[in-house]
């Protein structure tokens, strides 16, 4: 659903460079796809989302440092919203006027929401 509201231009996918990795990362190690097909996956996903760099670098997330980048990009691009399924990240909840939520929850607000 957060694809297709993406798709829409409905809303705004920001991405980084170092979680564009994490994705590719997690396409051919978590879902087992081989590099033409995590590459093409990639590809489409380029369509709908806004690639940014990150000039400031943050240490927050003290349980899983590896999960600041996901900050890092929401700060440098002015989000409003992480939206996250990572424990680490919703533990923190609220980071600097960033709610970060989970997928259900920001789907269950956004009809409302401007």
């Amino acid at each position: 659903m957060i694809i297709d509201l993406a798709r829409d231009n409905k809303i705004q996918v920001i991405i980084s460079e170092d979680i564009e990795q994490e994705i590719l990362d997690k396409l051919t190690t978590k879902f087992g796809l081989d590099s033409t097909d995590a590459g093409n996956v990639m590809t489409d996903f380029s369509t709908f989302t806004k690639p940014i760099k990150i000039s400031n670098r943050i240490h927050v997330v003290k349980d899983d440092p590896d999960d600041d980048k996901f900050i890092e990009c929401a700060l440098e691009c002015g989000a409003k919203f992480i939206i996250s399924g990572d424990k680490h990240l919703l533990r923190l909840k609220n980071y600097e006027g960033i709610d970060i939520i989970n997928v259900s929850t920001f789907l269950k607000s956004y009809p409302h929401r401007n």
